[in-house]
């Protein structure tokens, strides 16, 4: 029998929305089923892809751990580490989730999740623990595509990051990670972030104009009004 060792880790749990939609459509067979295999094929190969570009000095446990069910992924990581007194963890975890959104934004699909701090058991084919219900918990009750941080995680991220950090924001009364962090896109070349932007905000438009269902079309206006606030915070999409 395995024994179950808490420890405190930082926790995400990320859903894809639209994910349920596409399989109910590629059970119809034609162009949906081509979609659906392309979109399990970027859910299962963004994190591995991600830890690939991690460098070989990072003690490996310190990377985020992660699991796959259906459309969500959760990842998770050590608060701190005896190894590297400099590290925090809630801080990689959270760029971890600002690179999936922008890859899976890229492709046409918005996140909906959250986060918290805590104790939580991670092996490589399960998790459990306080943190782990909690995070599940804040992703069920949110409608919108944001991804919020419990009132503990962001208490930890205020104690570890402050107030200079843009990564995590106050944004409609809630305490969320800024997906659209322009310096974790995967793309080093100059203009990458305008050109992201300029292809987020065609995404966001043409799923306006299409038949969706109210409640699909107001969480793409919802995103829109937050990709236009972050763009007028940070006009020339700069790294901040």
């Amino acid at each position: 029998m395995q024994k179950i060792k808490f420890e405190d880790r930082a926790v995400a749990f990320i859903d894809v929305l639209g994910f349920k939609q596409v399989v109910d459509a590629a059970g119809q067979g034609g162009h949906k089923h081509t979609e659906l295999e392309s979109l399990i094929d970027v859910l299962e190969s963004a994190v591995p892809k991600l830890d690939g570009t991690v460098g070989h000095m990072v003690p490996r446990d310190l990377i985020p751990k992660h699991l796959y069910i259906s459309d969500s992924i959760i990842l998770s990581a050590p608060l701190t580490s005896s190894q590297m007194p400099s590290y925090r963890g809630l801080s990689i975890l959270v760029m971890r989730v600002i690179q999936i959104s922008h890859i899976l934004l890229s492709k046409g699909y918005l996140l909906r999740g959250g986060i918290s701090v805590g104790p939580v058991w991670h092996t490589d084919s399960n998790i459990v623990g306080p943190a782990y219900q909690e995070a599940y918990q804040i992703e069920t009750k949110t409608l919108v595509p944001r991804v919020e941080l419990s009132p503990n995680a962001k208490n930890h991220w205020a104690s570890t990051e402050g107030s200079s950090s843009t990564m995590c924001l106050e944004y409609m009364n809630r305490f969320i990670v800024n997906v659209l962090h322009d310096y974790y896109i995967q793309d080093n070349s100059h203009g990458a972030a305008e050109r992201a932007f300029e292809n987020y905000s065609r995404i966001i438009e043409s799923n306006l104009r299409a038949n969706h269902p109210e409640p699909v079309r107001y969480k793409w206006w919802w995103f829109k009004e937050y990709l236009d606030s972050e763009v007028e915070r940070n006009a020339y999409i700069i790294h901040t």
